[in-house]
């Protein structure tokens, strides 16, 4: 199981923009299904939040090797991605996540400092 990952996350849709969040939400499944069948990432889970009065409405994680997000990160097409979910997207945030073996990691230096 992959120990790194992207959070993908959103507050609710720019009024107006309803029909664009729709295209939005269809793509980045494609561009996320296609990403996984190419062997870029590990997984990926759409979630959307139940009302909490919150500023996270929802957030797709994703999972893979650091390396390779990286990679995904910083590629044309994600950073377009990223602008037009702005765009259309109150809150879109995209943040590194950690799990397994690096959130021992994590602790460890936590301890430590």
């Amino acid at each position: 199981m992959a120990d790194s990952g992207l959070l993908i996350g959103w507050n609710k849709v720019v009024a107006g923009r309803d029909e664009k969040a729709v295209e939005l939400w269809s793509e980045m499944l494609a561009y996320l299904r296609r990403l996984h069948a190419e062997g870029l990432v590990t997984s990926f889970d759409p979630v959307m939040l139940g009302a909490h009065g919150g500023s996270l409405n929802g957030f797709v994680l994703v999972r893979g090797e650091q390396t390779g997000l990286d990679k995904i990160r910083n590629s044309e097409e994600f950073l377009l991605f990223n602008v037009r979910a702005q765009k259309t997207l109150d809150g879109f945030t995209v943040v590194r996540a950690h799990f397994g073996d690096e959130v021992a990691r994590i602790l460890r230096l936590y301890a430590t400092a």
